[in-house]
């Protein structure tokens, strides 16, 4: 038990030291704000005031936990702390900056709410964010922050006690697209083998026709190389299943298979399966509804964890949206052209709705890693994409947090976009589990 002094107690400030003590550390905490009596406990202490009370471990306050609503903050100079970029600096105190303040401005992804140049998606873009200005969007920073706290309290009260959590490994599944050829309606299908037939690309028309004429399976529809490795390595994947209308940015069949939905069912009897909202349901709250009922009536069950479609998503709407659905889990944060870690950390955190000051019961999953990022985006083959994913697994590890790695079916069908990559998907679960 820790006991922290602060002249007042805010919703903000309860809520990151949760986060920082009991999610991250496992410890638990108590606030006072009488002088006197953290004085004269014996507790492991922490002194967060502006006030040298020569006791504990002084960090001096920034002001965001004391404020209301979202005013743009300046981050102030850039620091380093045992090696570590850090912000909200304060010349006094033991820590030589606010730890809690700069954990909650990047868990409650408080400059987010500030953007006004988005992507033609209408998404935020990492090149603005304080971690890619400070070189450490690859680090699970806040954790590593808490990490070197804990340190600093060993040192001071070694009869602290810590009970942290263990590493998980979460593999988790996006089908966007089950099929490459089929299902899409006899005029589609004789469009696209014309136009194999201008291209001349014979081999595509090939594959195309004996795919539709059920003569070959369609490399798309992997899931029974995904359930028997899962089943193998021994691992549980998470499935985010599209079930929303067929789009330029959507799904590319017209219509799905009974042999499809059967094989959602088979998959949710080992795994979890959830919903990836379509395009136009991000920011869409009846079609987002419509879709999660869709996926409920195939699977017959509750549906209560969401990834977003394109990781199309703001702060608050998105995630008010899902907590008017009855959703419960959320594994979107994430840069759709960045690998590392959006929110600086690799441990799930409850959604905190600035606007409103509140905390809900929205957990967030921080997803660390996408296969679209590390071959589109930065051009890596299968053994470099590989190495990437296994340095930051080990940072992770290090911190004892949950790694997500986000693939498509898509990118194991082995075409000559992802060729060697369903290979290097199998090392990379044999090597991180």
């Amino acid at each position: 038990m820790i006991i922290v002094f602060a002249h007042k107690k805010s919703s903000r400030l309860v809520y990151i030291f949760s986060r920082i003590f009991k999610d991250i550390l496992g410890v638990e905490f108590f606030f006072s704000t009488n002088k006197q009596e953290f004085i004269n406990s014996q507790l492991p202490s922490i002194n967060y005031s502006t006030e040298d009370l020569n006791k504990g471990i002084w960090i001096v306050p920034h002001s965001l936990l004391y404020n209301i609503g979202i005013e743009k903050t300046e981050i102030g100079n850039i620091i380093l702390w045992k090696n570590m970029p850090a912000f909200f600096s304060q010349e006094k105190g033991d820590i030589p900056f606010d730890l809690f303040a700069a954990a909650f401005y990047l868990i409650t992804r408080y400059e987010e709410y500030h953007s006004v140049t988005l992507d033609n998606h209408g998404r935020y873009q990492y090149t603005n964010s304080i971690l890619n200005k400070m070189g450490c969007i690859e680090e699970p920073i806040v954790d590593q922050w808490a990490y070197a706290l804990k340190t600093e309290l060993l040192k001071a009260y070694p009869e602290c006690k810590f009970l942290p959590r263990s590493f998980r490994f979460i593999p988790t599944i996006d089908i966007d697209h089950p099929y490459l050829y089929r299902n899409k309606g006899f005029a589609l299908n004789l469009l696209c083998l014309t136009k194999d037939l201008i291209k001349m690309d014979f081999s595509i028309f090939r594959e195309r026709l004996l795919t539709i004429l059920h003569l070959k399976e369609d490399i798309y529809f992997n899931f029974e190389f995904l359930l028997q490795l899962y089943q193998d390595l021994g691992v549980k994947g998470l499935f985010f299943v599209h079930v929303g209308p067929y789009g330029k940015f959507d799904r590319r069949y017209i219509y799905a298979s009974k042999r499809y939905r059967k094989m959602l069912r088979r998959i949710a009897g080992k795994h979890e399966v959830n919903i990836h909202p379509s395009y136009i349901a991000a920011f869409n709250n009846l079609q987002f509804c419509e879709e999660k009922m869709e996926l409920e009536r195939i699977l017959n069950r509750r549906i209560e964890a969401s990834r977003q479609h394109f990781l199309r998503f703001r702060f608050p709407e998105t995630f008010r949206q899902l907590l008017n659905a009855d959703i419960s889990d959320d594994y979107s944060v994430l840069y759709s052209n960045q690998y590392g870690f959006r929110a600086g950390t690799s441990i799930p955190f409850t959604f905190y709705d600035l606007e409103k000051e509140q905390e809900t019961n929205l957990i967030i999953h921080p997803t660390a890693v996408m296969d679209v990022t590390l071959n589109r985006d930065f051009n890596m083959n299968p053994q470099e994409a590989l190495e990437k994913i296994k340095e930051l697994a080990t940072k992770v590890k290090a911190v004892n947090g949950d790694f997500i790695t986000l693939f498509h079916n898509s990118s194991l069908a082995e075409d000559s976009f992802w060729k060697g990559w369903r290979n290097m998907y199998i090392k990379m679960i044999e090597q991180i589990k």
